[in-house]
């Protein structure tokens, strides 16, 4: 399959993982986060999001953080964010 290119931009998107869990649950990986980017793949399929979770951002994983809460991260983490 070819480059996936998002409406309005140019530039190609950096490649996705997929890994199917279930019969209509899957986990996608992917390195770079763009508008709505991971609906616009699936519908470029014919496929329809329900629900998306993100597990991580990074090197930092989201752990037992309940939905909707936040944490505070220190100097380091925002470093390794940052590169």
């Amino acid at each position: 399959m070819g480059k996936l290119m998002l409406a309005n931009d140019d530039r190609a998107l950096l490649p996705a993982e997929l890994r199917v869990t279930g019969k209509r649950t899957c986990e996608i990986t992917v390195h770079e986060g763009r508008y709505h980017q991971v609906r616009r793949m699936f519908a470029a399929v014919s496929n329809h999001v329900v629900k998306l979770h993100r597990s991580g951002f990074g090197q930092m994983e989201l752990g037992d953080l309940p939905e909707g809460q936040w944490r505070m991260i220190d100097a380091a983490a925002v470093t390794k964010l940052e590169k």
